[in-house]
């Protein structure tokens, strides 16, 4: 019924500090939940791994987990222990399992809580699940890029995390006419950063925005656009793209595989198509008002923030064409001159300047959600129940230039630094941020200060030190699998081949499809065949129902048969049907699907 694997030396162990070493059984029950979800996905210093999916995987798995095949088996498991993980394979319900000694009460639910026939309960790890209540901010490292001979004053821009490496944008000072540049950091030891490459840009302090996809690397620098490869931690210069339309771009974001950029104060926006990492077919949008400065995006939501008075934040759809439209705009009390802001779990949060507030919106309606006492954090990041960044305000500006939590459901606010971050951006529970200063000359200069922002550093907002987690690999989603369908049968009208399976309804999450399929009637119309390929994307509400957001992509298209494969999203259920019945027909069809998070869902064969 089930299989168990361990490694052939003794169990490992793990140490807590002061208290010498403690077992792996005592080490997952102290954890709980979300450390379980660690130790299974391997990174509390790899004392326990996941479990290996097939069979060539074996000589990897060295930690103790148990191979079941379905739910069903793991409710008659009778050798429960909580040194173990348990790994489902159920179609539909796969993933692991924790044995939780202490729980006798969880009704059992088929998905989340397994109780088996002795009264034990399973409970689902969901890997790098937030509990909203993270309440650390611990730093591991930090590193001082040296800047181009003779500069002193490195204005920090904007980090990007990205396969193992951060790559930070920096310009100098443009009264003393410094030069712009771009320096790529590594992890070298624990606890230790290093500068691996710098990269000057040859221009002055005039770059300001920056973005990454596929191994290419994208910088505005007013007139043209930068575009380096990325090899091996350094940057290898590629070609100057000279603008059609010119500009002074803050920032910029890739959605959907183009480049999107707004121009400051001119009310515009500008896309480019990014063909084999060179940018053409460039494309200016008018949206209306100016002061223009960045685009906020979780999943197909857009949102552009605008730097003026009144009218905020505007609602953009961009199209399966990629064309930007705009859908309106909503008006944010208590926020001033609003610049950045961030996109978690439904929620954006909005920062600004002078006396202004930071604020929380609804992020489909506009419309505020929180506002208490919120001070005003300019920059900030999102962590679980907390707003993290740097401060301004307070009383008697008690919090000017620190860095400060803020507790989201009271506005109660924490000071974790006397030094401002700047421009922090978060990759899954670590932090990687500028660190604020003062210029050199400036008499209340810190030793060897250079200006606004030369340090960076990396935190981690877990109660549990895990270390620092750099990106392995790009993409939108934290979650792919596929799933493969092939089979000569009749088919009824409406007949369901695949469904998803829910594992958390009431979990926000974007969940993007792409159906593949090919079928074969080979009685009702002798050899005659339809091929097809589309992409749909659908945002799950916080009721659990989906909602479509971009219209469905045909990729591919041939045949005459008028019976084709459809992708259904109605309230919370999302399956694939035949349109028409089928006689003696051939199906052979690939579902990949990506979700933002894991335990969003799963899709298994009918």
């Amino acid at each position: 019924m089930t299989e168990k694997r361990t490694s052939s030396s003794e169990p490992p162990h793990t140490t807590e500090p002061n208290k010498g070493m403690i077992s792996r059984r005592k080490m997952l029950a102290s954890l709980g939940v979300v450390g379980a979800s660690f130790a299974a996905a391997g990174l509390t210093g790899g004392t326990l791994q996941a479990c290996a999916s097939s069979d060539k995987d074996k000589d990897k798995d060295k930690g103790n987990v148990v191979k079941v095949r379905s739910v069903d088996d793991l409710r008659a498991e009778i050798d429960s222990d909580e040194s173990y993980v348990y790994y489902v394979q159920d179609r539909g319900l796969e993933g692991h399992f924790y044995y939780d000694e202490s729980d006798t009460t969880s009704p059992d639910d088929g998905v989340e809580v397994i109780v088996s026939t002795s009264g034990n309960r399973f409970k689902r790890i969901f890997a790098y699940q937030s509990t909203g209540d993270e309440t650390g901010l611990y730093e591991y490292a930090r590193v001082k890029p040296i800047p181009p001979s003779g500069q002193i004053a490195n204005e920090a821009e904007t980090i990007i995390p990205y396969k193992g490496a951060l790559y930070c944008l920096f310009k100098g000072s443009y009264s003393l006419e410094d030069q712009s540049y771009i320096v790529v950091i590594r992890p070298s030891g624990d606890g230790v950063l290093s500068v691996a490459s710098r990269t000057d840009l040859g221009v002055g302090a005039n770059a300001r925005a920056m973005a990454i996809y596929n191994d290419n690397l994208f910088v505005f620098t007013n007139a043209a656009l930068k575009v380096y490869r990325i090899l091996d931690g350094g940057l290898q210069f590629k070609l100057d793209y000279v603008r059609k339309f010119g500009g002074w771009m803050q920032t910029c974001t890739i959605i959907n595989g183009r480049l999107y950029a707004p121009n400051w104060e001119s009310g515009t926006i500008d896309r480019f198509d990014l063909i084999n990492g060179v940018p053409s077919r460039e494309t200016r949008f008018t949206i209306g008002g100016s002061g223009n400065a960045s685009i906020v995006t979780s999943g197909s939501f857009h949102y552009l923030i605008r730097a003026s008075a009144t009218d905020h934040v505007v609602r953009l759809d961009i199209d399966q064409n990629g064309d930007v439209i705009n859908r309106g705009s909503h008006t944010i009390p208590n926020v001033a001159l609003p610049r950045y802001a961030t996109a978690y779990n439904g929620v954006m949060t909005i920062g600004g300047y002078g006396a202004s507030r930071t604020v929380a919106v609804d992020i489909s309606t506009g419309t505020p959600v929180a506002l208490d006492d919120y001070i005003n954090m300019p920059t900030h990041v999102r962590a679980g129940n907390y707003l993290i960044g740097r401060a301004y305000g307070g009383a008697s500006g008690m919090f000017q230039d620190k860095t400060v939590k803020v507790r989201m459901s009271d506005g109660a606010v924490e000071v974790v630094s006397d030094q401002g971050i700047l421009y922090p951006i978060m990759y899954k529970s670590t932090v990687f941020a500028f660190l604020s200063g003062l210029d050199g000359k400036h008499p209340n200069a810190r030793p060897n200060d250079s200006a606004l922002g030369q340090e960076v550093a990396c935190y981690s907002t877990d109660a549990l030190k895990k270390g620092i987690e750099f990106p392995e690999c790009p993409g939108d989603y934290a979650y792919i699998d596929s799933l493969k369908y092939s089979n000569v049968k009749n088919f009824a009208p409406n007949e369901v081949i695949a469904a998803f399976k829910s594992f958390s309804p009431v979990k926000l999450g974007w969940l993007r499809v792409k159906l593949s399929y090919t079928i074969i009637n080979n009685q009702n119309v002798p050899g005659d065949s339809v091929t097809r390929e589309s992409v749909y994307t659908y945002f799950k509400t916080n009721s659990g129902s989906w909602s479509l957001s971009i219209p469905d992509v045909d990729l591919a298209e041939s045949g005459a048969l008028t019976a084709r494969l459809d992708f259904h999203a109605s309230g919370a259920d999302a399956y694939v049907s035949v349109s028409e019945a089928l006689t003696n027909a051939f199906i052979d069809m690939k579902i990949d699907y990506y979700l933002l998070n894991r335990d969003t869902g799963s899709f298994y064969l009918v």
